[in-house]
């Protein structure tokens, strides 16, 4: 069955959460990565901005990037107001608040 975008809630990431969440240090940011799943991250955008090369693998890659966009903009409040739900089943450390999590992820 192929994936349709109405299917998928896109949910990237910076370099910046990319390198708390795996404790990546300068010298692993000269190897070689590949990042699997990354959706509409920029963790790769920003890697080639530093001169580093990412090969980034994701099926929704398949989809134009303004449609990707969209769907963004579209899941972004449901994905905000089920983190409030679940407020306690995460660490608010690097983001006070689902609120400023989901207006990160906006930009």
């Amino acid at each position: 069955m192929a994936v349709t975008l109405n299917q998928v809630v896109p949910w990237g990431r910076t370099l910046d959460e990319y390198r708390h969440l795996f404790d990546l240090t300068a010298a692993d940011l000269e190897k070689r990565i590949v990042g699997v799943a990354d959706g509409p991250a920029s963790f790769n955008a920003e890697m080639h901005v530093l001169g580093r090369r990412v090969i980034s693998v994701d099926p929704l890659y398949a989809f134009a990037a303004e449609p990707i966009a969209e769907r963004v903009r579209e899941t972004w409040r449901n994905m905000v107001d089920q983190l409030w739900n679940d407020l306690d089943d995460y660490v608010w450390t690097r983001f006070a608040t689902p609120n400023q999590l989901g207006q990160h992820r906006l930009h």
